[in-house]
Order: structure tokens, then sequence, then C-alpha cells
């Protein structure tokens, strides 16, 4: 009999990935805001003689609105956030703003381009709005994560069910899975709940049930 020949394995497709808009953002914002920073600083440096477009201002500023956007909705939703250095941006702002201005305090000769103040006071709005929404967020977490309140209606729910899971944590109080994921963290730490199993059938049971 002629020599069969070895089977293959089928070739199973991979797939990829869906395309996320905004994973592109901050690359594209990045590269914005150095081409932006370089126009101004040439029309300064070479005293007008060559100009910023109009069309700059608007275009990156609503580039940096949509990236601060969606920082915000992954932090209060719970997603983890990728690491990122957007604050670079205003010091890199700040820093440009305060060079011309000395110059120019000594050399009348170098005027301000005209859109500098302009999108320095929209980068720092920006930057504060959202510092000032970090610090909302954090204190809500903390006032969740301490709440008797919150903890005793999970307590009511474990003894009721028997277990409790992150996501009946969730859907309970209408919180965030960071936020589930740190006031359960802190009723383990308070001695009142234990973690049981791992992965998808992870699930928290009162401590009195495990006592003999």
């Amino acid at each position: 009999m002629p020599e069969q020949p070895p089977a293959v394995d089928p070739v199973v497709p991979v797939k990829r990935p869906p395309f996320n808009e905004v994973s592109v953002l901050f690359p594209i914002l990045a590269l914005c805001t150095v081409a932006y920073l370089a126009m101004v600083a040439s029309e300064f440096f070479l005293q007008g003689a060559l100009r910023t477009p109009a069309l700059m201002l608007p275009v990156y500023i609503a580039l940096l609105g949509a990236y601060a956007a969606d920082k915000e909705i992954r932090r209060w939703v719970g997603t983890p956030e990728p690491p990122r250095q957007g604050s670079l941006f205003v010091y890199a702002w700040l820093l440009l703003f305060l060079v011309m201005v000395i110059i120019n305090y000594f050399r009348a000769d170098f005027p301000l381009p005209g859109d500098l103040g302009k999108v320095v006071l929209q980068v720092l709005g920006i930057f504060f709005g959202s510092k000032t929404s970090k610090y909302v967020h954090e204190r809500r977490l903390d006032t969740v994560t301490d709440d008797p309140e919150a903890q005793s209606r999970l307590m009511e729910r474990l003894r009721a069910a028997g277990k409790l899971t992150r996501s009946d944590a969730m859907a309970l109080l209408g919180i965030s899975k960071s936020t589930a994921n740190r006031l359960l963290a802190r009723m383990q730490e308070q001695g009142l709940i234990r973690l049981v199993g791992e992965g998808r059938g992870a699930h928290y049971i009162a401590i009195p049930e495990l006592d003999p």
C-alpha cells in the first residue's frame, strides 16, 4: 500500500480583537502635541515669519477633551486604565508658555503667538477638571468602602444566598467593579467574609460558616 501522507492539523484562523478607536487617542494626541508645540515655538522664535494654522487650536482641544473623557469614563466605570502620562502635555505647554513670556518681557520684538494663551488656559481647564473628577471619585470609593449600611446589605444577601460574588455586590449596590473589589477586600480585612475558589467560580462566604 502506498504510504499515507502525515495528517495535517487544520489551520484555525486567529480572531483579531476589534479595532478600538480610543486606543489610538493617546498616540495621536502625543503627535499633535509635539507638532503644535513646534509650530507655536517656530512662530515665536522666528518673530512671526511662520504662522500656526488657526485650525490647530480647535482640533487639538477636541482631541485633548476626547482623551480626558475616555480616561474619566474608564475611571468611573471601573475599567482598568492603561499607564499613560497625559500630564506631560500640560507641563510641556506651561514650560513653553513660561519661556516665551520671560523672553517677551525682556524683548518686545518677540511677540507672543495669538493662540498661546488660549491653548494654555484650555489645557489647564481640562487638566484641573480631570483632577477634580479623580478626587471626587476617590472620595466616593472611600465613602462606599467604609459605609456600614453597604456592608450590612451585602451580609444580608450573603446569609440569604449562602454565598456572594463580586457581580452580586455590583448589582445590589449599583457600584463599579473596582469599587466592589475595594469593598469586598475591606470586608475581608475586617474578618467578615472569606474568598473561596478562583476565576469564575470565586465567591465569598461568611467567616462563621467555616468555624467548627
